[in-house]
């Protein structure tokens, strides 16, 4: 378990960076959202400190549905926010 609470460390360090690096598009769309993720994921994998199968983990399952289209983010409904998602959504409501 200290594997996957250090890869979500990981995520949450990485994350602001690319939040800020994003920040001109205004609105958090799914598809932006999407972009992030993989975005933060490649970079937190390029360390080489954490197992690809421990990153995978912590990426949203494509079995949730999420949207992959340009409408704003919203989580009301989701029972469950995979930790990415989460921290960018966080990230990105502390940026606005």
């Amino acid at each position: 378990m200290d594997l996957l609470f250090a890869a979500v460390a990981a995520v949450k360090e990485t994350v602001p960076a690319v939040v800020s690096r994003r920040r001109t598009a205004g609105v958090l769309t799914w598809a932006l959202l999407h972009q992030i993720e993989s975005e933060v994921l490649a970079e937190v994998a390029a360390s080489g400190a954490h197992r690809p199968r421990i990153l995978g983990m912590l990426r949203a399952p494509a079995v949730l549905g999420y949207p992959k289209d340009d409408r704003p983010v919203s989580f009301d409904g989701h029972e469950f926010v995979p930790p990415v998602l989460g921290a960018i959504d966080d990230a990105w409501r502390r940026v606005n």
